[in-house]
């Protein structure tokens, strides 16, 4: 339960904690030690967008096809996230945690050994049942064993995994590409991952208390097909450029799936999302602006090798260069904000992140065939500046607006949420650059109409960001 978490777990009047054996235990070190898995799960969320064009050409497939590697493993992460919060509930954390690197694990050696197009993306698929579950695992552990007048700080670590890991994905991997290949993009992560499972058994505790509860099959049933059909319809039309039959009746689909989903959880006695959370405003407000901030992110993050590679033309190693410095300052950033946020509220963060997320976006739309790389550089890294103001700042603030007992399920609400979005702008996003590209050609060359296609998805970006602006004069700099 919850509270003994916090009471028998954590000891959290003591400087050192208390497992529920007895034992003591170093918490931070835990922390750490687990948060290496969610970066391994993490980093692949944008670990094979400088690959897609090479892994097009070893398996001859379109560019629509290769998108799933990306959409798909977004989308099945997705879906794993609602029932976070009865996992973390049912199950001992440690035991779940090896679990879900094992799952990681055996994803990669698929990935890996993949002969087709088909195998490959099996393996990416069952990365991401483990990549769905375990940041919002560690996110549950970092609510549980620490107050929440430290949290502040402690998500800003957490932080660090959370908005870092993706945003070096790219610079790692164009490494690898262009110096043994994309296959090695999965080879390295055997071994890494093993690593981790080793240092999980010695420093990963027990430090809750397994209940026997059930999970509301119907409630699972209508969360997956509802998100499934619903991201799959725009992350088709993305993938495709095209809108068909097929694509409306998913997305339709999915939103009367939704729909009865809600209502259930409005109704059962055991919701896998407690939706009577978000009539506490803020938590409301914020998890929108982290969600904003995460399409922000991930959106951007898989338009940007695309352009550097296919109009600039440049090689992944050098479009990941690019984007090193955005990965750098916010690895730097998210613990200083995290501090920021304890000290100042979280009006002002949010207000002046999205302040420079509109500042940093808006010179993207000069982008064109010969723009000087280190000005892509210095403006993405503008709104790698702005997003670490904001992505988790809002998160820790929504959570902390809630009664103790319900952080876990805000956990999993805002991760829902959050994640959701990200597949659905990213789907939406690279929707309006096939939409825009194949609509505007008019006799233009195809790297002109390309450029145009990725100039409406900046547009895009520029308008998400004022609204979250806007939105943000709502909050209070007090919970």
């Amino acid at each position: 339960m919850y509270p003994a978490i916090y009471e028998g777990g954590t000891s959290m009047n003591n400087k050192q904690a208390i497992d529920i054996r007895g034992r003591k235990y170093n918490r931070t070190l835990m922390v750490i030690v687990m948060l290496l898995g969610s970066f391994l799960s993490l980093l692949t969320e944008t670990f094979l967008n400088n690959a897609l064009p090479s892994i097009m050409k070893s398996f001859s497939i379109s560019e629509s096809t290769v998108q799933w590697l990306s959409t798909g493993y977004l989308m099945v992460a997705g879906l794993m996230i609602p029932i976070s919060a009865w996992i973390f509930k049912r199950f001992d954390v440690k035991k779940t945690y090896m679990v879900l690197l094992s799952i990681f694990l055996f994803g990669s050696i698929i990935a890996y050994l993949s002969p087709n197009f088909s195998v490959l993306l099996s393996g990416r698929l069952i990365q991401a049942i483990a990549a769905g579950s375990l940041m919002p695992l560690i996110q549950n552990v970092t609510l549980s064993i620490y107050p929440a007048e430290k949290r502040g700080a402690a998500m800003g670590v957490t932080g660090i995994v959370v908005t870092f890991a993706p945003a070096v994905g790219p610079t790692l991997s164009g490494f690898i590409i262009d110096n043994l290949g994309w296959r090695d993009l999965f080879g390295v992560l055997i071994p890494i991952t093993i690593l981790f499972m080793v240092l999980a058994m010695i420093f990963v505790k027990h430090i809750n208390q397994p209940e026997n509860i059930t999970v509301d099959s119907r409630s699972l049933v209508y969360s997956t097909l509802g998100f499934g059909a619903l991201l799959y319809g725009f992350s088709n039309i993305g993938n495709t450029g095209t809108v068909n039959m097929t694509t409306i009746v998913s997305i339709i689909f999915g939103i009367v799936l939704l729909i009865i989903f809600g209502k259930r959880q409005l109704t059962t006695s055991n919701p896998l999302i407690e939706l009577r959370i978000f009539k506490t405003k803020t938590f409301t407000i914020t998890t929108i602006l982290s969600a904003l901030s995460n399409i922000a992110l991930l959106g951007v993050e898989l338009i940007m090798p695309l352009y550097i590679q296919n109009v600039l033309g440049k090689s992944a190693l050098v479009s990941g260069l690019v984007m090193l410095p955005g990965a750098i300052i916010m690895g730097i950033l998210n613990p200083l904000t995290g501090n920021l946020y304890d000290k100042y509220g979280i009006k002002n963060l949010s207000l002046i992140g999205y302040l420079i997320l509109i500042i940093g976006t808006i010179p993207m739309l000069s982008f064109g065939l010969n723009t000087n790389l280190a000005l892509v550089s210095v403006i993405y890294a503008i709104r790698i500046v702005g997003i670490s103001f904001v992505m988790m700042p809002t998160y820790t603030a929504g959570i902390n607006s809630l009664k103790e007992n319900l952080a876990i399920y805000g956990n999993a609400a805002s991760s829902t949420v959050r994640q959701v979005a990200g597949s659905l702008g990213t789907a939406i996003l690279m929707m309006i650059v096939s939409l825009f590209t194949v609509t505007k050609s008019n006799g233009s060359t195809n790297l002109i109409s390309l450029n145009n296609g990725y100039h409406m998805a900046f547009i895009v970006a520029i308008i998400m960001s004022i609204f979250g602006f806007i939105l943000s004069f709502t909050l209070k700099n007090t919970d």
